[in-house]
């Protein structure tokens, strides 16, 4: 029987045929995750994805995966459904299997996911796959089950670190998954971003205005700049897992940086910390003590992965020569018997509102449909049933999926006028009801409770601002809670009205943050919060923490104003925003923080920045 087996990771896809090995997708054992629509409507993966980036970055998105819990992803002006996205990532890699087998198609497509994804989540792989023209017999396999059929028999932890996410699973003898745990904060693409804060805060001072473009790009070719600056850092990191140093070549009108192994292992081994935490905490619910911990995700090629993990557990962890390609390597020797798939979801990351798509389909018909040209493009489209035999319980839901709907050249065709072009017959992850109390920051990775607000102020001008020395014994309070530099760092806001003192600042997932704290309302959906610490370095470390947990792209830029200098960071996620701000050497730092209850995807970290920018950031 011909068994294909397929992860389709967040920055990589690899494919397994058996019988052949690791299958050469798009020049090279691993296919990048991309894809990018071209203005006609055709959407193109992998590589030639990577290459059209340039372009215009606005129509490009690497990590497709990362958007499993959406509806659609924005690619220039077009809204994609997500599942195009992924069936085009699966009819590529279909594409080359093809070829191999002599124009025949697999018997079986084993398809990997992260242990911890319920039903929904399979149920987007199963039909994207179905979508791409795959008409085998569809297996779900949880990936640390795939690693752990690669094992000896014995009770193992699987480590695997992604390029979005971190997720340990524990597992008995027989394969069975006894525990799992993830951190949503610590991958591959927030070391990219530690690297890209690193060099900020060595080159930006030298030219503040073409940084912030840079971080803030407007015109086409700042989006270039900033995206071929990733890939860079993306490079570089790999390099430093060889290599004691590399140069990293800058966009005009910075001059190359070079960075240090020894930088990148500083600026990471706290995250890595963290992820020993999750897995020695997860070892003890499982009740069992692994006698292998391997080691899976490219990310895992940094020697301090295997360093901190020997240090912190006490096991010297199986790192494989290829971890990219171990998990589709595992699924194809995977006893079916053995697979247990979760019966629920975890609450999503990040969710949005389910949007009315035209399906494909007529109500009135029953059997296999075919699909209708003027909504899933002028593909070549070929029609026919499923093949009978036994599908797992839960792999994907009832009702008849379009086969074919993608050609096999390697670019796909998408209506720009059409929202959707997939059959919407499976469960849509509805969104939660919005608390206006809480502020998710960072594609939910952490909690702001957000106080509620009153108010009257108290002036400060001119020779009345209080030194940095002052803040130290800062305790005097008007009717709102500020203190003199708590209300130097608040410039105007105050005197709207809509600020009240609050007892403390809760982040879910961080200690509560102590201090002074007063919380203002202001307009149009934002709120804000003022937090005077006991130290210039508590302040920095809980703004750094709470921008560590924003898993989108960012926006950084320093300020001035009312006698303080600072900078600060913003991010925003279905609908919810926020941005720390802090004031260099003082023990002080902001959290402005924005729900936009319609247009969510509107919301943009540009936007964040522009109103800290006009309405918050204190003048001069």
């Amino acid at each position: 029987m011909r068994v294909l087996s397929v992860d389709l990771g967040t920055a990589n896809t690899v494919a397994v045929l058996s019988d052949h090995g690791v299958v050469d997708v798009d020049g090279g054992p691993t296919m990048p995750s991309s894809v990018y629509l071209d203005e006609d409507g055709t959407l193109r993966v992998g590589r030639e994805a990577e290459r059209r980036s340039r372009q215009d970055p606005s129509r490009y998105e690497p990590n497709p995966k990362r958007h499993i819990d959406k509806v659609t992803i924005k690619l220039g002006e077009q809204n994609l459904p997500v599942n195009d996205a992924l069936a085009a990532i699966y009819a590529r890699v279909l594409e080359a299997v093809t070829v191999l087998l002599k124009g025949e198609h697999p018997d079986e497509i084993r398809l990997t996911h992260p242990a911890e994804w319920g039903p929904s989540r399979r149920n987007k792989l199963l039909s994207s796959a179905r979508l791409a023209g795959m008409t085998g017999e569809l297996v779900p396999v949880p990936e640390a089950i795939a690693v752990a059929s690669l094992g000896s028999g014995r009770p193992l932890a699987v480590y695997d670190f992604g390029a979005d996410t971190f997720d340990v699973s524990v597992l008995d003898s027989q394969h069975r998954i006894l525990a799992d745990g993830s951190l949503s904060d610590v991958g591959g693409l927030d070391i990219d971003q530690a690297l890209l804060e690193h060099i900020g805060r060595t080159v930006s001072h030298k030219d503040p205005a073409g940084w912030q473009r840079l971080m803030r790009p407007v015109t086409v070719d700042d989006h270039r700049a900033r995206l071929g600056l990733r890939e860079e850092l993306r490079l570089a990191k790999e390099d430093l897992s060889e290599l004691p140093q590399v140069e990293v070549l800058m966009p005009e009108p910075f001059e190359k940086v070079v960075i240090t192994r020894a930088e990148l292992e500083a600026l990471i081994r706290p995250s890595l910390i963290r992820s020993t935490e999750v897995l020695i905490s997860t070892v003890r619910r499982a009740g069992v003590t692994p006698e292998h911990v391997y080691l899976v995700g490219g990310s895992c090629r940094m020697p301090l992965v295997a360093q901190i993990i020997a240090e912190k557990v006490g096991i010297v962890p199986t790192n494989p020569d290829h971890p990219e390609t171990i998990v589709a390597s595992g699924a194809q020797v995977v006893d079916r018997a053995m697979i247990t798939l979760k019966a629920e979801d975890d609450k999503p990351k990040s969710v949005e509102p389910p949007t009315v798509v035209t399906a494909p389909v007529s109500p009135a018909v029953s059997g296999p449909h075919p699909v209708n040209p003027n909504v899933s493009g002028p593909n070549p489209v070929i029609s026919g049933s499923y093949p009978s035999g036994s599908y797992p319980s839960g792999s994907y839901p009832s009702g008849s999926y379009p086969s074919g709907a993608y050609s096999a050249s390697g670019t796909y065709q998408v209506n720009p006028n059409v929202s959707g072009s997939y059959p919407t017959n499976f469960p849509q992850q509805q969104a939660p009801k919005k608390d206006n109390k809480k502020v998710l920051i960072g594609a939910g990775a952490a909690v702001l409770v957000v106080a509620g607000v009153i108010g009257a102020v108290f002036a400060l001008s001119g020779p009345s601002l209080p030194s940095a020395d002052d803040c130290k014994d800062d305790t005097a309070q008007d009717g709102q809670g500020f203190t003199k530099c708590l209300r130097q760092l608040a410039g105007t806001v105050p005197d709207g009205g809509g600020c009240e003192k609050a007892d403390s600042a809760q982040i879910t997932g961080m200690e509560e943050i102590k201090g002074t704290v007063v919380s203002c309302t202001i307009r149009d959906g934002y709120a804000v919060q003022y937090i005077l610490t006991d130290s210039v370095t508590g302040a920095e470390n809980n703004a750094s923490s709470i921008s560590k947990s924003f898993q989108t792209d960012r926006v950084e830029a320093d300020w001035t104003g009312n006698g303080l200098e600072g900078d600060y960071r913003a991010a925003t996620s279905s609908g919810t925003g926020v941005l720390v701000f802090t004031a260099k050497g003082r023990p002080m730092f902001g959290i402005l923080t924005k729900t936009a209850e319609e247009n969510a995807d509107e919301l943009k970290a540009d936007e964040m920045a522009d109103f800290f920018e006009k309405s918050v950031q204190p003048g001069e």
